[in-house]
């Protein structure tokens, strides 16, 4: 039972994982044909997802289970003489991922990986002004709810790694991806879906405890 514990132990620990997502001709087109949700918040502004970003997990055997949090938020208070006006719309985005390695995780030699990934951004939006009338308030509460549609989506990735470790606990490699997005926003008189599906390919720094 000790040598099956200990065997265990052996292969099992924390890892951390920095991704870097370099940009390309597609982020600027997607830049230049004007898709961002005005928000600045949402998953395809840029700022939620940054190209560098970084995931927490443990391995377990031939599994890894990890985790990754994101955060945004754009405020504006405005005070006048008479007035005071605040603007704020903000998102968070959990991201889970599980990662199949398909050989003993082990240092001196490349290893391969499956993995999967589920994420979703939560919005939070809010804007008041203190001299409003009821058709403003009105107005102003249906561009909060309507930019909220515009920040909230759910998404999954699929994909591949490949990584070599050295025995200080240090990795370098590459994943290939394919992410899939999915939001959707209303208003008074329409409902509005969006998908994305695109590659992603990141160079990966990963540190092994």
């Amino acid at each position: 039972m000790a040598l099956v514990l200990a065997g265990a132990l052996a292969h099992a620990g924390a890892i951390v994982d920095v991704d870097l997502a370099p940009l390309g001709r597609g982020d600027l087109a997607w830049n230049d044909s004007g898709q961002q949700s005005g928000t600045l918040v949402a998953e395809s502004d840029g700022i939620l997802v940054a190209p560098l970003r970084s995931t927490v997990g443990w391995t377990q055997g031939q599994w890894t289970v990890g985790g990754g949090l994101s955060a945004a938020r754009f405020a504006t208070f405005t005070t006048a003489s008479e007035s005071q006006r605040a603007y704020v719309r903000m998102a968070v985005r959990p991201v889970i991922e599980l990662r199949r390695w398909l050989m003993e995780p082990a240092t001196g030699a490349p290893m391969v990986a499956l993995h999967g990934r589920l994420h979703g951004v939560f919005p939070a939006t809010s804007t008041a002004e203190d001299d409003a009338t009821d058709d403003e308030q009105e107005t102003i509460e249906s561009q909060a709810a309507e930019d909220a549609g515009r920040i909230r989506s759910l998404g999954a990735t699929l994909g591949f790694g490949v990584l070599y470790r050295w025995s200080s606990g240090l990795g370098v490699g590459a994943k290939s991806s394919v992410v899939y997005a999915r939001s959707a926003r209303t208003d008074t008189e329409t409902v509005t879906v969006s998908s994305r599906l695109q590659p992603e390919t990141t160079l990966t720094l990963s540190f092994w405890f």
